[in-house]
This record gives structure tokens, C-alpha cells and sequence, in this order.
């Protein structure tokens, strides 16, 4: 607690000493000041001026997000400090994370801790964020809890897009694209305009075609299950997308808008797992005729790989010829409706659907010599509906005004999962020269899981304002949340019983939040801020449980608080943003993995006991006067993280005794299995994030312009796995400075346009999740032993990591009319 007593005293001395600088003008006479208009935000599901909602947000709005061609969720990363994703294999997607708090568990069953708005739909699973980042007005980043505007799993925060809406005119834009690192094709087009006087229609629609970054040199052990590769480059693919918006005012006081997106992806990899780290070398093991590492594997995290296919002569039913592959369907939408009931009172509806489909297969061990000893594959399914409703005041006369909502879920999530084996045949003949290795069949399990949601929630805000310079604000969230699990087993064709009691779980919690605002002058705001919020529990379902297994695991809950500051000063020229925080969370919704038991491999996800993070947000924007067209951009999150109590982590392979693994012995093996973590910092939680650099317009005659934009950004190292980086080090990714650079022509009226744009130009790959396996083992054969004072022939497990974007050069042609 004293470090967040530091971060409150250094906030209120600022806050103090802005509020004492002069009220400037917001617009001058001339109007010349129109590019300092403020930007308004919905944090509060209702549009208000970022500078008085007493939220920590970050928005990117048009013109940045054309200006730094952001096209994913990557791009959005690199320009916002403190917000970090993963990329995971199969169904799992994204894994985000906001101030070091996100999920970093390989199970589609747990929901992510920031939360997805998309046009009014909330949605947590990762997959989701590939369809986002197309036609958008702007993002808006919400950090911290916002549990009472935005509900459950939202612990950590929320990204909110926002789509264009179509205009007063007829608007036609066509874009194209090369990049040439990944060899992707690009091409977007998108037509808007009026159909009648109150109705508008905007269809856009974008295709891409990818090889991908990364080489793959593997070649196939002969004989041992593998083929060549299909692609020698992976890690692409093909896209598209098409979102369809209907915009409906038929009076001043009723307006309904329609968005609907269908996306489709079919992936070159069902995901990628570099190996990063291999102690013991790249060798077989002794006696072993398998070997999983390529003769040419350096494990090093680079854009050269070793990634086998699958023989499907040695995997009977696999799927597209043993070729991994990732194939996702998305279709989702939202209807908002908007009824002004009286000059003070709003009525809003919003009505959500989504519905998607991950069709996937991987190498289950990542092999890049013999082939694996298992093979995953999933068909992931989630289809869920929403409905939300609010009631809005707005009595300027009165001093106090008031929000009440209702929101409901329907949904269910299922996941088909086939874990296969190699042909027993060739696997026996393995065995015979290790009696100790398991004989695998064709299937090793095969199952389907299902979870279904019903969630209820009520929500009301009051909003008291004493004077015009202070508001008080006080709401609350009750939710009521119920999910059932059942587990079909597909070898036995029969329903597999949990452990008794352990196939529901439900919860009821409240969500309060407390907020002050205090503004001296129009141009600056001070706020604090109390903050209690949840993620709902669940259950684990990569793999299908056993008869009597216990899959669930419990909330993840968050309490604690901010103060910050929000100005705009020179006449609106500097604007000036600051913010400290301290949370608490108990139950951390943490993924760890196991050494393999029986051959299989074990995925978990754990509730920690309890963490910490603290930290400083600041983000500074300067538009020199006397240099028209110049702005100056620096945005810095400082923060610090910690679990107090992190006590039931499995030991890696190979963990010594005196190396932490000391932990619940087991009286039958004479080992102890697990390690106290207590005191480490979480996953992609560096203790520095800093964004610094410059955009510049400058025209260049007959109506032209010129803009140049220089962004970069700065990471302090971070773990990209749970663990003590003391005795496991390259758990942990160095510092990395990345530079995006870009130049881009544009015609009179913006007509057209031309530009090359370079991002990460320096080359740091820096995954943000990696994982401890045993690689030189397939995770099925010799197993490193942790928990003694010795090892076994196995060593030390291997280390693997996610895929990333490295440099990226892009050459883009625009056209509008």
C-alpha cells in the first residue's frame, strides 16, 4: 500500500498544480483551432467529452487509425501502453491483456479479462478479435475494471469498436495493398450513402491473402510419421470479411442502426510454437529412434522454423491430408435502437448475436523431424444471444440524473476434441525398444464439451452534481450468472459423469463503483475513482473429462481504485493526461501445464490466491501553433505486478528440489509436485510501456499533402510464462524498442492516395505467450522428473512460443469519391 500512497500523492500534485493554470478558449474565433476539437467517448454508454469521464481511456480515432494503417489488434497493441496480446493455438485466439492483468490459460473454456465491444456486442473469447478491426470510426480503450457499464469479464478493462456509420452523401472508397514481409495481397471497398431522406446504407467489405513470415525448412524423418511440408512458408493465409450497416432515423427522437459482419478465415496453421529454448540440446534421446527435432533446429524464436505435416498412412482420419490448418466462421451483429421518450429521457435497446465456428487442427507436439505422437484436433463452436436495455436521464435543470439497465445472455459453447494417436503398428515397434513407453491407438480421446450460460444482470447509476465544477457518482451491478457443463465421450458413445455437484456453478455478485469528478476550469478534470468488479468461473474444456474429474474453476474478483487528471491547455493545444491505480484481485484465473500423466498431455486453469498492480497511466499530445500540422505524441504506462499468494503451480520437467519444485509431495513417486510462486510478476506485464514519436501534414502544392508519421515503442523485458525468472530465465523476453515509420501522399480533397508504411522496423520479435513442454520427448516418451534432488535422462523441458509480427512493410493505393 505505501507505493499506492506515492502514486496518490505524485497524481494530486499534479492535479493540483494544472488546476491552477488559467482557463484557455476552446475554439478561436477563426475556428483555427478545429483540429483540437475533443473527442467523444462512450465509457458510459452515452456519448460525453473524453476530458470529463472520470475513466483512464485511450482513443484511436480516424484519422490515426488511417493514418498508421491499423488493421488488427496487433497494430492497436503498439499504440497503446499497457495493453499486450498472445496469440494461441487452436480455438483459443487472442489472449489480451491490460496492465499485465488477461488470461494466459490454453482452454477455450475461460473467458478473456478484457472484454470486446464491438458496435454494442460484448464478447470475450479471443477468436473474436480477428473480425474487429475493419471500417473503423475509432477504439476507445477502457483500463481498469468497468464492470458497472460493461458487466462481467471485465476485470482488466475494455477495447471498444466502433464501425463508420453511413453518411449524408454517397461515399465510395477503394484500397490495395502489398506487404511484402508476409507477401499479403490486400484489397478493401466500401460503399455508403443515403437510400431515402432517414435511411442509410453502408456495405464495405475486405479480402487478404498471406504467405506468412514465417520459412519452414522441415524436412520428414522417412518412416517415422511425418511428411514434408506443404507450404515453406507458414504462419498466412486467406481472408475476408463484408459488414453491412443500416442506419434508420425516421425523426428527431427514434434512430435504429443495424450492423452485421460475416467473416471467414482459413489459416495455413491451426497455430504456431516455436521452439525458443531446448537445455539438453537437440539430440533423441537415448535409445530412442525418434527424433522430434529437425537436424538443422537452432531453438531460437526467429522467422525460420522446423514445422512437419502429418502422414496420414500414419494417422488414420486425419484431416486435410495432414496438412494444419485453422478454418474460422464468424457472423455477429448488433440493432441499436434509440427513442428519446422526452427532451430528458432516453430509452436504448441494443440487441446482440453472435455465432461462430473454429474448425482446427494441429501437430500436437510442434515436431519438426519425426512425426508427432499425437495429433489435436477441435471443432470449437460458440453462439450466444444479448440483450441490453437502458433507461437515461438528462435534466439540465436538475442536479441529479440518473441511469437503470438490464441486460441478459443465452449461450453456449461447445468444443469437439479428437486427440489422435500414430498408427498403433508403428508406435509398438516404438515401444519394443522402450518397454516404458506407452503403446497408443489410433484415438486417444475423443469427446465434445459443452458449457451453457445464463447470465442476469441489473445495473443503475445516480449522478449527483452540487455545483457545475463537482459530480458524484455512485452505481452498482448485480449479476446473476449460472453455467452447466456436459461431456459426451465419442469413443464409448455414452455421457461422461463429472465429479458429483462439479457439472454446474453459479454466481452471484454485486459490482459497485464510486466516482468524484472535480472540474476547476472547462479544460481540466480531476477524477478518483472505486472499482469492484468479477470474471465469471467455468470450466476447462480443451480436453474432455474423465469420469469423476473436476473441471471448474472459480470468479476471478477485483477491488481497488485510481485518481487521475485530464487537461487541455495553450488554448487546447497540449493536452494532458495522468492517472495512478491500485488494485486487488483474488482467484486470478491463471493456465498452467503439467508433465504429460499416462502419455497425455494436462492443461489447468488455477485460481491464484491473490495479486496486486499498481502503476502511473500518462499520455501528453502537443500540436505546436506556429507549426501548422506538426503534433508531438507521448504516452507511458508505468506498472507493477505481483501474486501475494501463488502456492499450487505444477513444477516444470526437470525442476529440482533446490530449485523451488518442493511443494505437495506424492508418497507413492517420493517427489513433490508443485512450486510457490508467490511474490513473481504475471505474464506480458513489463514494468514499462512507453509510446513516443510525431505525426507531420505538410502540403505540397495544387491541394496536396503530405503526412509523415513516426511512432515507437519501448517494452521493459516481461515473462511470457508463469514462473521464477531466477531459476528459469529465458522464461523471461528482453527489452525491445520497436519504430513504425510511415509517408503517404495525398491528393486534393483527399481524393487519393499513396503510401509506404514500415512498422517494427527493427525486427523485435516478442511473443507474448510461451509455454514449458517436453519437446525431445513428443511430451509422451521419457518424461523429464521434477520434484527430487536429481534428473533423468529426459533433462530439462523445452521451451516454446506463440507466433508474432516482425517488421512489416506495406506499399497502399487509396482512392475515394
Amino acid at each position: 500500500m505505501p507505493a499506492f500512497r506515492r502514486i496518490l500523492l505524485a497524481t494530486t500534485t499534479l492535479a493540483l498544480a494544472l488546476s491552477a493554470q488559467p482557463a484557455f478558449a476552446q475554439n478561436s474565433e477563426d475556428g483555427a483551432s478545429d483540429r483540437n476539437a475533443e473527442i467523444l467517448v462512450t465509457a458510459r454508454k452515452r456519448q460525453e467529452s473524453v476530458l470529463n469521464v472520470p475513466v483512464v481511456e485511450s482513443v484511436l480515432g480516424e484519422e490515426q487509425i488511417e493514418r498508421y494503417q491499423i488493421r488488427d489488434l496487433q497494430d492497436i497493441t503498439t499504440k497503446i501502453p499497457g495493453l499486450m496480446s498472445g496469440n494461441a493455438v487452436l480455438a483459443i485466439g487472442e489472449q489480451m491483456s491490460l496492465r499485465g492483468v488477461g488470461s494466459n490459460s490454453l482452454d477455450q473454456g475461460v473467458d478473456q479479462s478484457v472484454s470486446l465491444s464491438i458496435d454494442g456486442l460484448q464478447l470475450t473469447h479471443g477468436l473474436a478479435y480477428r473480425a474487429a478491426s475493419f471500417d473503423l470510426a475509432q477504439v476507445e480503450v477502457l483500463k481498469g475494471p468497468q464492470a458497472l457499464y460493461f458487466g462481467k469479464n471485465s476485470t482488466a478493462g475494455v477495447i471498444a469498436f466502433r464501425s463508420k456509420d453511413p453518411g449524408d452523401s454517397l461515399e465510395v472508397i477503394a484500397n490495395a495493398s502489398y506487404e511484402f514481409e508476409s507477401r499479403e495481397k490486400r484489397g478493401e471497398l466500401i460503399v455508403s450513402g443515403p437510400i431515402s431522406p432517414t435511411l442509410g446504407l453502408r456495405v464495405g467489405g475486405l479480402y487478404s491473402n498471406s504467405e506468412g513470415i514465417f520459412k519452414n525448412t522441415a524436412t520428414a524423418q522417412p518412416g517415422f510419421g511425418g511428411k514434408n511440408p506443404k507450404y515453406d512458408r507458414i504462419g498466412g493465409g486467406e481472408s475476408w470479411l463484408v459488414r453491412a450497416t443500416l442506419l434508420w432515423k425516421p425523426s428527431d427522437t427514434f434512430t435504429a442502426r443495424l450492423k452485421a459482419n460475416f467473416a471467414h478465415d482459413n489459416m495455413r496453421q491451426g497455430g504456431l510454437n516455436q521452439l525458443a529454448y531446448c537445455p539438453d540440446g537437440t539430440g533423441s534421446l537415448p535409445g530412442n529412434p525418434w527424433n522430434f527435432f529437425h537436424p538443422t533446429e537452432d531453438c531460437k524464436f526467429d522467422k525460420t522454423l522446423n514445422f512437419i505435416d502429418l502422414d496420414p498412412a500414419f494417422y488414420p482420419g486425419i484431416r486435410n491430408n495432414g496438412v494444419p490448418f485453422l478454418k474460422l466462421r464468424q457472423n455477429f451483429g448488433s440493432l441499436d435502437l434509440n427513442w428519446d421518450v422526452s427532451p430528458e429521457i432516453s430509452l436504448t435497446s441494443v440487441t446482440g448475436l453472435y455465432d461462430s465456428k473454429a474448425d482446427t487442427m494441429i501437430n500436437g507436439t510442434f515436431t519438426g523431424y519425426s512425426g508427432p505422437a499425437i495429433s489435436a484436433d477441435n471443432i470449437f463452436k460458440r453462439h450466444e444471444v444479448t440483450q441490453e436495455l437502458r433507461l437515461e436521464s438528462d435534466f439540465r435543470n436538475s442536479p441529479v440524473n440518473f441511469t437503470l439497465g438490464g441486460f441478459y445472455q443465452n449461450g453456449e459453447i461447445s468444443n469437439d476434441f479428437t486427440l489422435g494417436g500414430g498408427q498403433a503398428f508403428l508406435l509398438s515397434q516404438l515401444s519394443s525398444a522402450l518397454p516404458s513407453s506407452p503403446i497408443l491407438g489410433a484415438t486417444l480421446v475423443k469427446g465434445i464439451s459443452t458449457i451453457n450460460v445464463e447470465s442476469v444482470s441489473l445495473f443503475g447509476q445516480l449522478r449527483w452534481k452540487p455545483s457545475e465544477q463537482i459530480e458524484f457518482a455512485g452505481g452498482v451491478r448485480w449479476q446473476d450468472e449460472k453455467r452447466r457443463l456436459t461431456v459426451f465421450n465419442r469413443l464409448t458413445n455414452l455421457p461422461t459423469a463429472v465429479a458429483p455437484g462439479k457439472d454446474r456453478i453459479s454466481s452471484k455478485n454485486w459490482s459497485p463503483e464510486f466516482t468524484i469528478t472535480y472540474k476547476p476550469s472547462d479544460d481540466v478534470t480531476i477524477f478518483g475513482a472505486f472499482k469492484q468488479a468479477y470474471k465469471s468461473g467455468s470450466f476447462i474444456i480443451v480436453i474432455p473429462a474423465n469420469t469423476g474429474e473436476d473441471k471448474s474453476f472459480g470468479d476471478e474478483k477485483v477491488q481497488g481504485g485510481e485518481i487521475g487528471l485530464k487537461s487541455r491547455l495553450a488554448d487546447r493545444a497540449l493536452s494532458l493526461d495522468i492517472a495512478g491505480y491500485y488494485y486487488r484481485y483474488r482467484g486470478l484465473q491463471t493456465g498452467v501445464n503439467e508433465p504429460a500423466q499416462n502419455g497425455l498431455p494436462v492443461l489447468r486453469t488455477v485460481n491464484a490466491g491473490k495479486a496486486e498492480i499498481y502503476g502511473i497511466d500518462f499520455e501528453a499530445r502537443y500540436r505546436p501553433p506556429s507549426i501548422d500540422g506538426l503534433t508531438i505524441n507521448l504516452a507511458a504506462n508505468w506498472n507493477r505486478t505481483k501474486f501475494i499468494e501463488l502456492n499450487n503451480i505444477p513444477c516444470f520437467g526437470g525442476q529440482l528440489v533446490s530449485q523451488g519444485c518442493d511443494q505437495f509431495l506424492n508418497a507413492s513417486t517420493g517427489r513433490f509436485t508443485s512450486q510457490n510462486l508467490s511474490g513473481t510478476s504475471f505474464v506480458r506485464a513489463p514494468e514499462w510501456r512507453i509510446n513516443f514519436g510525431f505525426d507531420y501534414d505538410m502540403p505540397v502544392g495544387d491541394g496536396m499533402r503530405l503526412a509523415f508519421s513516426s511512432d515507437n515503442q519501448y517494452s521493459s523485458s516481461y515473462l511470457t510464462i508463469i514462473s521464477n525468472p531466477n531459476v528459469r530465465p529465458q522464461t523471461t523476453q528482453p527489452k525491445a524498442l520497436k519504430i513504425d515509420l510511415g509517408l503517404t501522399l495525398h491528393g486534393k480533397n483527399d481524393r487519393w492516395s499513396v503510401g509506404i508504411i514500415g512498422k517494427n522496423l527493427t525486427d523485435k520479435l516478442r511473443p507474448g505467450y510461451c509455454s514449458s513442454y517436453n519437446a525431445a520427448g513428443g511430451s509422451i516418451f521419457t518424461a523429464p522428473i521434477a520434484g527430487g534432488t536429481t534428473r533423468n535422462a529426459s533433462g530439462l523441458d523445452e521451451i516454446g512460443c506463440s507466433s508474432v509480427q516482425g517488421r512489416s512493410v506495406a506499399l497502399r493505393v487509396g482512392f475515394k469519391y
